[in-house]
């Protein structure tokens, strides 16, 4: 390659990433120009060419495409270099980092730095030298702040290329490479991360300054975080989920994670500083209550570092420290949720000052919840702490630990359930005032499935409070809505007078919050539980009676209106999701008799005896206590309900297609109505 070649890449470049036409006038499109360039990655004979671009030019596009190439070079043909070229290649691209890094644009650097380490990666067992980079990096950490930053974004994409396996190379090959990488290099790769915590919190980097600082607590916390999500023993975990496993960190990582030091570290961090480096703080703080529960040496150890976290989120709640930031807020959501999944309710309630951190815990939980329209995404961790409390109260004997924590959980949980349901019912109004500026939660189908999925383990907890709760909310609603409904008639909700449309609004929408709390309580009655035949099935009962006659009250208006006088199409998905799970739970146990009236009640193909079993009684309870006929009647007006879905709601592809799915489970078993 010469001079003239050389402008010519720059040229494409240029047209490639900002669109300007070529420089000796040649009119050439963008894509045009990436296919000219795309030639620089078609045979490692270019590799050559790549140097020169990066040795010569002053065009920061052409030095990222130089890179890329050598990158996908370097991967594509890499059996076809001896040992010796691949350690050349990658002295010199650690070379040309030290000597211009601090000067090139960010994503010339990134790029640099990905192809050294997967160089890195590719040649791990072929030399030492490949074996060494964290050694080399330790050295731009002690040269200039800005080599110290360069030096951090290295051992960043270094552990992600050991972590994340490659195109094109066996999943045998990766973990036998980051294995060996674990064993030799993470743990001072995560000692460096700390440690350079350690000097800015001391102000020991007396040269940096304050954009340094940010930056270089930004890409040290992003290490902590990388290293402590580092796939240990190969689990391969779903990277997108937001949920942490057990964190399985090798023994000898013990002294630095039982370090009451670390974790005062990573708050400190939290409470000084703002997003990113605050929440990627709490983060890591989340991941390191997540370890093994055996590396610890001794309960006492394991005791001691929960008590320590306990009071550090003891402290966080009482100051609010940070929680007025989204992403700390969200992050400090996960911890809590978190902090139950590992740790056991026994353990929890021996802590010094457990009732105090409940009384906290669920005051900031009712707090979020009123303010929903901030914490949509997070309330669901938030319930999963009290429902994972709630689960474990059987397995603790009330004696042990703190005086008084069952009934102390018992009226926490009732007054988050309480607020839960007010405050959801609030949030129908607030969304339509708002005529558009906030986003409506019953829209948002990811966080509603996720929050409807916890509640039914916390509010059977108190089913008694809360299912009078839900009667005292559900009555007048309907009442009001028959009453409108009588004035509407056969006509549209769209065609009444605006304020009698903005009524019909707020009271389909807060029918449809109780439909789906109501639908989500009862699919959560196990037949297995110690608890059936303890009258759970009267209040599921009467609860189902309201949403059964609000379905009958729907269909009545839509029938008379010819499907004119449609109810909003939420309450229509709300209400399918209530009968996926009535069916689910208690239309799966009875087949109608060929002969008399009665139904005699099977569990899968086995007959039941002639003296009616627990289960039996249950399942008749709960259809005496309805009072809307026996599960034949029931039965019929889901079929009911079926058709009338799929007559008038054709476009509605959300309701015909969940309305479809509850027809074939229906058929495939999950009950059958005769007559």
């Amino acid at each position: 390659m010469d001079e003239a070649q050389l402008a010519q890449v720059e040229s494409l470049c240029e047209t490639l990433y900002t669109g300007k036409p070529s420089s000796n006038g040649e009119k050439i499109t963008r894509e045009e120009a990436q296919s000219r360039l795309l030639s620089l990655q078609s045979s490692a004979s270019f590799i050559p060419q790549c140097q020169y671009i990066l040795d010569r030019s002053q065009s920061q596009y052409a030095l990222l495409v130089a890179s890329n190439s050598l990158t996908e070079l370097i991967t594509s043909h890499w059996n076809n270099f001896t040992i010796a070229q691949r350690i050349d290649i990658r002295n010199y691209v650690l070379g040309y980092l030290a000597n211009n890094g601090p000067t090139l644009q960010d994503f010339v650097t990134l790029s640099l730095i990905k192809l050294v380490c997967r160089i890195t990666k590719l040649g791990w067992f072929d030399d030492a030298t490949h074996r060494e980079l964290t050694e080399d990096v330790t050295k731009f950490l002690q040269a200039t702040v800005d080599h110290c930053i360069l030096g951090l974004k290295i051992l960043n994409q270094l552990v992600d290329e050991l972590n994340i396996p490659t195109s094109g190379r066996t999943l045998t090959q990766h973990r036998k490479t980051s294995v060996s990488f674990r064993d030799l290099c993470l743990f001072k790769v995560f000692q460096l991360g700390l440690t350079t915590l350690k000097q800015l919190q001391t102000r020991a980097i007396a040269t940096a300054n304050h954009r340094q600082e940010v930056i270089l607590g930004e890409q040290a916390l992003g290490l902590t975080v990388r290293c402590l999500n580092f796939d240990f023993i190969g689990t391969n975990p779903d990277e997108s989920t937001e949920d942490v496993g057990t964190i399985q960190a090798p023994t000898n990582w013990r002294p630095v994670l039982q370090d009451p030091g670390t974790t005062e570290l990573l708050l400190d961090f939290y409470a000084n500083t703002d997003p990113p480096r605050s929440n990627k703080a709490m983060e890591a703080v989340i991941l390191i209550c997540s370890v093994r529960r055996s590396l610890f040496p001794s309960d006492k150890e394991r005791e001691a570092f929960l008590g320590r976290v306990m009071t550090g989120i003891r402290e966080l709640l009482k100051n609010q420290t940070g929680l007025q930031h989204q992403d700390n807020y969200h992050q400090f959501c996960r911890l809590l949720g978190r902090l139950k999944a590992n740790y056991q309710l026994s353990e929890l309630v021996k802590t010094e000052g457990y009732l105090e951190w409940l009384e906290l815990a669920a005051n900031f939980t009712t707090q979020s919840i009123r303010n929903w329209q901030y914490s949509t995404n997070s309330i669901h961790y938030l319930l999963a702490l009290w429902g994972r409390l709630v689960a474990a109260v059987p397995y603790v004997r009330p004696e042990t630990g703190a005086k008084g924590h069952v009934q102390a959980l018992e009226n926490h949980v009732l007054h988050v359930v309480e607020c839960y349901i007010e405050s959801m019912l609030g949030s129908v109004e607030t969304v339509l005032r708002s005529e558009g500026a906030l986003e409506d939660p019953l829209e948002d189908d990811g966080s509603l499935m996720e929050q409807l999925d916890r509640l039914p383990t916390i509010c059977r907890f108190q089913y008694n409070s809360v299912a009078t709760i839900l009667v005292a909310k559900f009555d007048p609603l309907l009442d009001k809505y028959r009453e409108l409904m009588g004035h509407l008639m056969s006509s549209s909700t769209e065609s009444a007078p605006p304020n009698v449309a903005l009524q019909v609004a707020i009271l389909e929408g807060q029918l449809t919050w109780l439909t789906y709390i109501v639908g989500s309580i009862v699919g959560g009655h196990s037949w297995s539980s110690s608890r059936i035949g303890n009258g759970e099935e009267t209040m599921d009962a009467s609860l189902s009676k309201r949403v059964l006659q609000l379905a009958q009250m729907i269909d009545y208006r839509l029938t008379n209106s010819n499907g004119v006088g449609k109810a909003d199409s939420k309450l229509e998905v709300a209400m399918l999701y209530y009968f996926q799970n009535f069916r689910r739970v208690y239309m799966f146990m009875w087949e109608q008799s060929s002969s008399g009236g009665s139904s005699i009640s099977t569990m899968g193909s086995m007959k039941l005896e002639s003296v009616p079993s627990t289960k039996q009684k249950v399942y008749q309870n709960m259809f005496e206590n309805m009072g809307l006929g026996d599960h034949t009647v029931v039965a019929n007006l889901i079929v009911t309900k079926i058709g009338k879905n799929l007559k008038f709601w054709p476009d509605e592809h959300d309701i015909v297609a969940k309305t479809l799915n509850l027809l074939t489970d229906m058929a495939g078993g999950g009950g059958r109505s005769e007559g």
